[in-house]
């Protein structure tokens, strides 16, 4: 575990650059056709005390459920009709917490095999404090139950692209960029709808003066994206 702290501190101080880091032991690089089981293996492997893992029947068509266990604490991962890496990932990082943080390598966006890595939740507050949270995050996506991750949609990725690009190293996080690209894709499947005839003006301007409201509250609380 020492080892990827170390690896990722050297990156953020320079000493290694982002090809360096790319092929670093530090990232975890997991496809998107991966079996669950094995996405919480590879986790496991990052952490110095790794927690245990069975599985359960459930007469689902998918197989197995997952369940996590350490000490007294135990959850089996609910699952829908299928099992979801985003829904594995984001529920072991919530169960190893706050011993341990799992977070996502944002350079991986827009790939169908995404980077992950897992430090302990007093080595990421090391990161934070010396180079800056929002540095450290720019790189390592934060993720909670609201997070996307393999199951984006392309044009949601290549807006978050776009406005990576321009954030000049301080990224914004992805829930907040998805939730400004999201109002400006409902704005433009409006005016189509009513362009189209597939609704009157009456509601075109109802829909529109409740989604200009949605737009104006997240400008005053997070300022316009370009």
């Amino acid at each position: 575990m020492e080892n990827l702290y170390k690896e990722l501190r050297s990156f953020f101080a320079n000493d290694i650059d982002l090809t360096d880091l790319f092929d670093s032991e530090a990232i975890i690089w997991i496809d998107w056709r991966e079996y669950d089981e094995d996405v919480v293996n590879y986790f496991n492997d990052m952490m110095d005390e790794p927690i245990d893992i069975k599985t359960v029947s459930n007469g689902k068509a998918y197989g197995d459920d997952i369940v996590l266990q350490k000490g007294d604490k135990e959850l089996q991962i609910p699952y829908g009709d299928a099992q979801d890496r985003d829904v594995t990932i984001k529920y072991f990082n919530d169960f190893v917490q706050p011993d341990y943080e799992v977070r996502w390598f944002a350079e991986s966006l827009g790939n169908d095999t995404l980077g992950f890595t897992v430090l302990s939740g007093p080595e990421w507050a090391k990161l934070n404090d010396e180079f800056g949270a929002d540095v450290v995050r720019y790189y390592f996506e934060p993720i909670d139950f609201e997070s996307d991750m393999f199951n984006l949609g392309m044009d949601e990725v290549f807006a978050l692209l776009a406005l990576r690009e321009n954030s000049e190293g301080v990224n914004t996080q992805f829930s907040t960029q998805l939730d400004w690209i999201r109002i400006i894709n409902k704005e433009k499947t409006l005016a189509e709808q009513k362009e189209n005839g597939q609704i009157d003006l009456k509601q075109y301007m109802v829909a529109k003066k409740e989604l200009q409201q949605i737009k104006d509250d997240f400008v005053a609380t997070h300022g316009e994206m370009e």
